[in-house]
């Protein structure tokens, strides 16, 4: 309180010089904060008047622009919508034709207003009843609409919007074909649309704005020929290229302002281009009374109602738009899974398969079918199935069977993964809806390893059989023939005739000799009737081979036959030496024999998976078809002076090994022999 007082005594001790000195500069400084608050208050009303325009001008051109997009995204919207639900009523129709009732059930729950269902000829067959009306007596022709996608020009047909025959308003048509044949076509209530087209035309958005006078003076969207929207107080305005302010402003992006005269008073002009889809359709010009900065900012604040109107509507399509995307989405997962499922399957079989389209070009190839032909489904897909498989004739003339048959199943060889094989073949015509030819599916099944050793099994049981039948009539026979031989020795011992002494004596050895002989092919009865006693030891094949290849090649040789060996397995097997030597030599040298002079054999040693293989291949004369499943047979033979025992001897001893012996052959070109054994 005292410090208090003691300022003021302070201050009224100021002199009158220094009293107005303050209150002067007190005045200097209110009268510069009053200019300057009016300076920056006019500034700011102006820099406000800006952008207000600027936003009125940015929510007239969203607003047009938005009027445009929405009601084109509306309407493609529901015409998509249209056409979905129409796809997928052909879905069903796919399934089981579909009668009126039971369109008129899909309709009702779908929301179309009306479906028909028009055969090949536009003849309609089926059709739905709204609840509101019976159906109209009177037809009319549909297919001249129609006909695009009656002559298979166009898969699906937009034939917009159209007034109700029924006299019910608009309706949004559209029609898809169908799969049976002929058109789908249905149609929904359009009212909605057009109401939405009325209400956000560009015109209409100009004349609602344009008529509140309170702020503003006129509108106009005009080109740099002619206005095009206007509000009603305009009836000419200035020619684009005939003024410099409104040529600028076609050429920038961002709104031009102005002060200019309308009607003989002062007008904040803002201009600025009008783009649809990135062209340039035009100037829009918004003209605001200069005195109306309020009612300025109440038109502003509606503009800007309707902009989060616009907004709302937009945000409402982009709803429908991420919800039919969800369904799509959950509809590629479906198919995406049922695809799965089915690669599953098909990958899973143990048997090949292979599809091939209605042009015959190779659609799907499985995992045991590229094992089985050795390639790849990325080579062969797309591809003529006559240049994926060209060494499989069968295998071709299989599918354009089934094509006339409709199945077919068969046995044929087959040249597949370097080999030639068995294969048995269901072949399955694939047919679409109208019984159309969509392709082929083959099924293929390898019975070559089958086969070839079902052919071991019998040979094998045939071989037993007439082996043991070999012993015992070997047995039985031995001992009368021992006897007759003893006798004859005896009677040329023994005996002397007393006429034709040289004629007795050699009759008396020739039923010697024979004896010996016929005891020769005993004695050979019993070794094949007996099991090879196999002494096996582990040996290098490729080196096994090469050290008795100068055997084998000197019986080559004796004929002037060339002869090569090629070795590249390195596997190690069991196997008794000496009895495979026999093995080779019988096969060799019926290759010889085979082979005319000039030719050659060829000796190859390879790995397969868990085997060893040796092949002997010849030039001769070859073996025909009808005798290849009797050349194991016992004394078969087709050489004159042959026992016919060789090769049931050596195909005795592979299969004592646990092996077989394949044979392919080619009637004037060749035999191949594979002798296989399993690796130790």
């Amino acid at each position: 309180m005292k410090q208090e007082k003691l300022q003021e005594k302070r201050v009224m001790m100021l002199s009158p010089k220094y009293l107005g000195g303050l209150f002067t500069l007190f005045v200097l400084l209110f009268l510069g904060t009053a200019i300057f608050e009016y300076n920056y208050r006019k500034s700011e009303i102006e820099h406000v008047m800006r952008e207000e325009a600027a936003l009125l001008m940015h929510a007239l051109r969203e607003g047009a622009e938005n009027a445009v997009t929405g009601y084109n995204e509306n309407k493609a919207l529901l015409t998509g919508s249209l056409i979905d639900q129409l796809r997928l009523i052909d879905r069903l129709d796919r399934q089981h034709e579909l009668t009126s009732a039971d369109l008129s059930t899909i309709a009702g729950s779908s929301g179309i207003y009306r479906l028909n269902i028009f055969d090949r000829s536009g003849m309609r067959v089926a059709f739905s009843s709204p609840p509101d009306h019976t159906p109209l007596e009177r037809e009319c022709d549909h297919r001249m609409f129609l006909q695009p996608v009656l002559s298979g020009e166009k898969d699906s047909l937009m034939l917009g919007i159209r007034e109700s025959t029924s006299g019910r308003g608009p309706r949004l048509i559209a029609a898809v074909r169908r799969s049976r044949g002929g058109v789908i076509a249905g149609n929904v209530d359009a009212t909605g649309l057009i109401d939405l087209r009325r209400k956000l035309g560009v015109e209409q958005l100009i004349q609602r704005i344009g008529a509140d006078k309170t702020g503003i003076d006129y509108i106009i969207w005009q080109d740099t020929t002619r206005i095009l929207a206007s509000t009603p107080n305009i009836s000419k305005a200035a020619v684009v290229r005939q003024d410099s302010f409104l040529e600028s402003a076609m050429h920038t992006q961002i709104p031009l302002t102005r002060m200019t005269e309308f009607g003989g008073r002062k007008v904040f002009e803002v201009v600025n281009p009008f783009y649809d889809n990135k062209t340039n359709i035009g100037l829009l010009r918004i003209g605001l009374k200069a005195d109306h900065f309020t009612a300025a900012l109440e038109k502003l604040r509606n503009r800007f109602v309707m902009l989060l109107g616009l907004i709302a509507i937009g945000a409402l399509v982009m709803f429908n738009l991420v919800m039919a995307r969800r369904n799509e989405t959950e509809m590629k997962d479906a198919y995406r899974r049922v695809q799965t499922f089915s690669s599953t399957i098909l990958e899973s079989m143990a048997d090949a398969v292979v599809t091939v389209d209605a042009d015959s070009a190779v659609t799907l190839v499985n995992r045991p079918a590229e094992k089985l032909f050795q390639l790849s489904s990325k080579e062969a897909l797309g591809k003529p199935v006559q240049l994926v498989f060209p060494e499989c004739p069968e295998f071709l003339s299989g599918i354009m069977a089934a094509r006339e048959s409709g199945m077919l199943n068969r046995e044929f060889l087959c040249s597949a993964g370097g080999r030639e094989r068995l294969l048995a073949g269901n072949f399955s015509l694939i047919t679409g809806s109208g019984n159309r030819i969509e392709g082929t599916v083959a099924v293929l099944r390898d019975l070559t390893e089958q086969r070839a050793m079902q052919q071991v099994i019998d040979r094998q049981e045939k071989l037993r059989a007439m082996g043991e039948l070999a012993s015992g009539v070997a047995h039985e026979i031995r001992n009368p023939l021992n006897a007759i031989g003893i006798l004859a020795q005896r009677l040329d011992i023994e005996f002397s005739p007393i006429a034709d002494e040289p004629e007795y004596r050699h009759l008396v050895r020739t039923v010697v000799s024979e004896v010996n002989r016929v005891n020769t092919i005993i004695q050979r009865f019993l070794k094949f009737g007996r099991p090879p006693q196999l002494v096996p030891a582990p040996v290098n094949l490729d080196e096994y081979i090469l050290s008795y290849g100068t055997v084998l090649q000197s019986e080559a040789e004796k004929k002037d036959i060339r002869f090569t060996i090629q070795t590249g397995c390195q596997r190690t097997v069991l196997i008794d030496r000496e009895q495979m030597q026999q093995v080779l030599l019988n096969i060799v040298r019926n290759g010889v024999e085979a082979t005319a002079k000039g030719g050659s054999i060829s000796l190859r040693v390879y790995c397969r998976a868990n085997e060893a293989v040796i092949a002997i291949a010849d030039t001769g004369t070859g073996i025909p078809v009808a005798k290849l499943p009797e050349i194991f047979n016992l004394y078969f033979t087709t050489k004159d002076d042959g026992t016919g025992m060789g090769l049931s001897i050596a195909n005795q001893i592979v299969h004592a090994h646990g092996g077989m012996i394949e044979v392919s052959s080619r009637e004037g070109e060749g035999s191949v022999f594979s002798i296989v054994l399993p690796c130790a």
